[in-house]
C-alpha cells in the first residue's frame, strides 16, 4: 500500500515484507494469504520471481517415502551432518516431510510416477533409501511454477521485481534495559529508478537464499551474494555454521556455460567419476561408498585429484546406461548438454566441484525466529542446525518449505500489531553521495575477492591461508564501505558489499574451527576434536 512520495524514493506500509522468491518466501505468503487474507504483503526480489536457488534445483526434495522411512531419514542426515546436527531441529522438520509431499501435490506439482501412478523416488548420495521426489531433472523449477502460478491469484500481495534490499531498518526503546530490539523496515533499491524506498512492516521475513557469488565456480544464480546474512548481521543477529559452505561435486565445465549443475542424481542412477587421461575410476582411494560418498567427500576427492595431477577437470560417464533412459530421466540434461555438443548417452562429461549450498546461517529456530523481534529468517538463508556439518542431499527444498509454513503462524502474533516507532523512520539520505567512474571501478573486485576464497577460504583451507585471507578481505571491505558512503548505490555496489562481509564471517568461522568436520577441511588440523560446538558469530548493529 502506497502511502506518500519523497524526493529519494516513496514509503510503503505493509502488514509483512518477505524478502526472496524461492520456495520458502512463496510458500510463506501462500500460507499467510490463508490464515490473514485481509492483510497486506510485499514479495521483494532483486531479479525476476523465478531467479532463485529453488528454480534451479534439479534432483528434488527429500522426504520419508513411508512412516517407517522417518527413522532412517532422520538417521541419514545425522549421519552426513558430521555430529553438529541439532536433532531436535532434525526431527521437527523430517517428521513433515510426508505431510510437505501431500502440500505441494495439492499446489498442483506433478512429481514423477511409475506405469501405476505410484510417485517415483530416487536415491541421492548419503541417502540409506530412494526417497528423493523429483519432477525429472527440473524439480525445482516446477515447484516455483506451481507456486507462482498459485501466487498469481492472490490480490493482496505486492510484487516488486527488480527491487534490491539494502539495510534492515531496525529501533531499540532507549533507556530500558533488557529492551528487544526490533525491525521495523527495510531500505529498497528500485533499480530502474535509481530510488531508494522505504518498506516499512510489522513482519520482516528474509528468504534470501545462499551465497554461492563468494566463490568463483558456483551452481548459483547470479543472485546469491548472501544479502539476507549480511543485512541481518549489521543489524545485530547472530550467524553460524558459515564455514561449512557446501561444494557440489559436479558442474558443468565450459567455457560458456559457468553455473550448469550437473545433479547428484546422475551418481544415484549410476554415474561414474573417471580421471581424463587414463579412464580411471578413483573413488575407491577416498570412500568404499565411491560416487555415493556424501557430497564433501566426493567434491574434496575431485578437488584433490585435479590439484595433484594438474587437471582442469575430471569426467562424469554414464554412458553404460541406455538413451532412452537418460533421455527420459534426466530431459532437461540431456538437452542442453546436447546443445552444448555433448551427447549423455556416448561422451563422457567434464565436471568441477562449486559452491553449491550454504549450509550455516542467520540464527534461528524451526519457526524461522531470529534473535531480532518480528524478523524470520527461512530457507538457506537461516541456521537452523538440520544440516550440521554437511548438509544431506536434497534436505535443503524440505527445510524451506517446512520452516515458510512454521513461520507463518508464528508471525501471526505480530501481523496485526504494529511496532511502536519511537522514532519516525528516515527517508534514505543521498545528499552526500557522488556519481564517478569509481562507481565502476570498484566493480573489479568481484573477480580478486572470489578467486581469493576459492584458494584459502574454499574446500581446503589451512591456518596460515586463512590469515592472509582475513587480511585481504578486510582490505577489501574497507575500499568497498568507503564507496558505499561516498557514491551512488547500484545494485552492484550492494551485492559487493554482502559478498565481502560475508566472506569476511566465512573466513572468520574457518578460523575459529580447527578441525577438519563435514564440509570444513582444514589440512593443519586434521583430527575432529571430541567436544566440538556449533560455531556463532554476533552481528553488531550499525
Amino acid at each position: 500500500m502506497q502511502n506518500t512520495i519523497s524526493q529519494q524514493g516513496r514509503y510503503f506500509a505493509f502488514d509483512a515484507v518477505v524478502i526472496g522468491s524461492g520456495i520458502a518466501g512463496l510458500c510463506y505468503l501462500l500460507e499467510m494469504v490463508k490464515l490473514k487474507p485481509n492483510a497486506t504483503f510485499a514479495l521483494i526480489t532483486k531479479g525476476k520471481l523465478h531467479q532463485s536457488n529453488t528454480h534451479y534445483a534439479q534432483g528434488g526434495i527429500a522426504a520419508a517415502n513411508a512412516p517407517s522411512d522417518i527413522k532412517d531419514h532422520i538417521s541419514d542426515t545425522l549421519s552426513a551432518g558430521d555430529g553438529l546436527c541439532k536433532l531436535d531441529a532434525v526431527s521437527a522438520i523430517l517428521e513433515k516431510g510426508p505431510d510437505a509431499i501431500q502440500y505441494l501435490l495439492k499446489q498442483g506439482v506433478l512429481f514423477d510416477r511409475d506405469a501405476n501412478k505410484h510417485l517415483l523416488c530416487g536415491k541421492e548420495a548419503g541417502h540409506s533409501d530412494r526417497r528423493i521426489f523429483h519432477v525429472g531433472d527440473k524439480t525445482g523449477a516446477a515447484i516455483v511454477d506451481a507456486l507462482l502460478k498459485e501466487l498469481s491469484t492472490k490480490q493482496n500481495i505486492s510484487i516488486f521485481e527488480d527491487h534490491t534490499a539494502i539495510n534492515l531498518i531496525t529501533q531499540i526503546e532507549p533507556h530500558q534495559p533488557g529492551a528487544s530490539h526490533e525491525a521495523v523496515g527495510v531500505y529498497i533499491l528500485e533499480e530502474s529508478t535509481g530510488l531508494i524506498h522505504v518498506f516499512s512492516a510489522n513482519v520482516i521475513v528474509l528468504a534470501t537464499g545462499g551465497a554461492g557469488k563468494v566463490y568463483r565456480y558456483t551452481t548459483n544464480p547470479n543472485v546469491a551474494t548472501g544479502d539476507g546474512v549480511a543485512m541481518a548481521y549489521r543489524a545485530g543477529a547472530r550467524v553460524g555454521g558459515l564455514e561449512f559452505y557446501q561444494f557440489h561435486p559436479t558442474l558443468l565445465y565450459h567455457p560458456s556455460k559457468h553455473n550448469f549443475l550437473i545433479s547428484e542424481a546422475l551418481r544415484g542412477e549410476g554415474a561414474y567419476l573417471r580421471l581424463p587421461e587414463t579412464g580411471e575410476r578413483f573413488m575407491q582411494r577416498y570412500s568404499d561408498n565411491m560416487e555415493l560418498a556424501t557430497r564433501d567427500v566426493v567434491a574434496r576427492a575431485i578437488f584433490c585429484e585435479m590439484e595433484t595431477r594438474g587437471m582442469e577437470y575430471v569426467h562424469l560417464d554414464i554412458t553404460h546406461k541406455s538413451k532412452a533412459f537418460l533421455q527420459k530421466r534426466f530431459p532437461m540434461i540431456f538437452d542442453t548438454l546436447l546443445s552444448l555438443g555433448l551427447d549423455l548417452s556416448r561422451d563422457k562429461v567434464p565436471v568441477v566441484p562449486a559452491a553449491h549450498y550454504m549450509g550455516g546461517g542467520i540464527l534461528s529456530d524451526v519457526n524461522g525466529k531470529t534473535d531480532i523481534k518480528r524478523l524470520y529468517a527461512i530457507g538457506e538463508t537461516a541456521f537452523t542446525g538440520l544440516h550440521g556439518a554437511n548438509r544431506l542431499a536434497s534436505n535443503s527444498l524440505l527445510e524451506g518449505l517446512v520452516m515458510s509454513r512454521n513461520a507463518s503462524n508464528a508471525s501471526l502474533v505480530f501481523i496485526d500489531s504494529k511496532p511502536d516507532l519511537y522514532k519516525p523512520i528516515k527517508a534514505w539520505d543521498s545528499t552526500t553521495v557522488v556519481d564517478s567512474r569509481r562507481a565502476s571501478q570498484i566493480n573489479e573486485h568481484w573477480r580478486g575477492l572470489r578467486g581469493e576464497m576459492s584458494c584459502y577460504a574454499g574446500m581446503v583451507r589451512t591456518e596460515a591461508g586463512l590469515h592472509d585471507q582475513l587480511k585481504l578481505v578486510l582490505t577489501r571491505k574497507e575500499i568497498i564501505e568507503e564507496c558505499y558512503w561516498k557514491y551512488t548505490i547500484t545494485r552492484d555496489l550492494i551485492e559487493l558489499r554482502n559478498i565481502v562481509l560475508v566472506a569476511e564471517l566465512i573466513v572468520r568461522s574457518a578460523l575459529n574451527r580447527r578441525e577438519s568436520r563435514g564440509g570444513h577441511y582444514r589440512e593443519d588440523y586434521l583430527v575432529k576434536l571430541e567436544d566440538s560446538e556449533h560455531s556463532i558469530l554476533r552481528g553488531e548493529a550499525q
